[in-house]
């Protein structure tokens, strides 16, 4: 049965159907359809009413596909299930108390999840609501794809399924929402980084490797060509991943096992990109590093150093 976009809208508006933005299109969760019926399942209809006005659309889509701890199902799986739907409905019920009296997410905790319609890059802030952490990733995604300055708050609320009075009310201002974003994306690369072994399976297994999809190392990039000044974009936020892992390697020094050879083209293309993009990030990194009491000659000396002490450490039979 076809059924007009502007139809769908309005379900998604009026929660009569589980639909949430991702990837530039809107997603739909498949338990909730009756494909043999063609029509939303009624059983889903009583799990949206569950749930808070303000609780986003995604938040619910990544609730109902987690694991329950100590079991192997999830509240969608109880839902379709004659014999525990009462249970799923009441789990909901109580999820949204517990969302509003602890001021805490589910989203995001270590948990199976059954499918791929979330993104795996699911981190949270402490202290966050579920509707406020829907918030953070929408804001994220459209940071990063279209650059802070082009997205205006409505259409983040629209994108994270809140309305757009909520997320003023959380944080005021673009600018405001853009530095908890930052925050989030810092905090989690730290906590990513904070996890590996020591500082050689931290450059292995996160340089490089998007653990937050990119998106930092776009939306810096943004703003740098914005022109956005880093006290306003990283607020208080400040890095320490690798930093607890470099001082605890150099207390007790284990040399690493790399290459036996190096191409010197690889190198060289690595100086050449710190060396053009230096003036325009280092401020940035200044901030993030946080030494203040740095000057930006001696940082600049340093790094320039550092470069040079790689030079000579890679180069062959040495």
């Amino acid at each position: 049965m076809a059924i007009s976009r502007q139809a769908i809208n309005k379900r998604i508006h009026n929660r009569k159907m589980l639909g949430y933005p991702g990837g530039g299109t809107t997603l739909f969760p498949v338990w909730q359809f009756d494909l043999e019926k063609h029509r939303v399942r009624p059983e889903a209809l009583e799990f949206l009413a569950q749930f808070d006005e303000d609780t986003a659309m995604l938040v619910i889509a990544q609730w109902s596909i987690t694991r329950i701890t100590g079991t192997d199902r999830t509240p969608a799986e109880l839902l379709l299930s004659a014999d525990s739907k009462d249970e799923a409905l009441r789990m909901a019920g109580d999820w949204v108390v517990r969302t509003e009296e602890n001021s805490s997410s589910v989203v995001g905790k270590t948990a199976r999840r059954t499918g791929t319609e979330i993104a795996e890059w699911v981190p949270t802030q402490a202290g966050s609501t579920g509707a406020q952490q829907a918030i953070l990733l929408a804001a994220a995604d459209l940071f990063a794809r279209r650059g802070p300055a082009k997205v205006t708050l409505r259409e983040i609320a629209s994108a994270a399924g809140v309305t757009y009075g909520l997320i003023h009310r959380f944080y005021r201002t673009k600018e405001n929402l853009l530095v908890a974003v930052m925050e989030l994306l810092v905090t989690y690369g730290g906590e990513r980084l904070s996890g590996e072994e020591d500082a050689y399976a931290a450059i292995e297994n996160s340089f490089g490797a998007d653990v937050d999809a990119g998106q930092f190392g776009r939306m810096l990039t943004w703003s740098v060509f914005e022109g956005t000044r880093p006290d306003r974009l990283l607020g208080g936020v400040r890095s320490r991943g690798y930093r607890s892992q470099i001082d605890a390697l150099w207390e007790d020094p284990v040399a690493p096992r790399v290459h036996a050879e190096f191409d010197s083209r690889v190198l060289a293309s690595l100086i050449a990109l710190v060396g053009a993009v230096w003036d325009l990030y280092e401020p940035y990194l200044t901030v993030l590093g946080d030494y203040p009491d740095r000057s930006r000659e001696g940082v600049r000396k340093e790094v320039a150093d550092m470069l040079k002490v790689l030079i000579y450490a890679t180069r062959p039979n040495g």
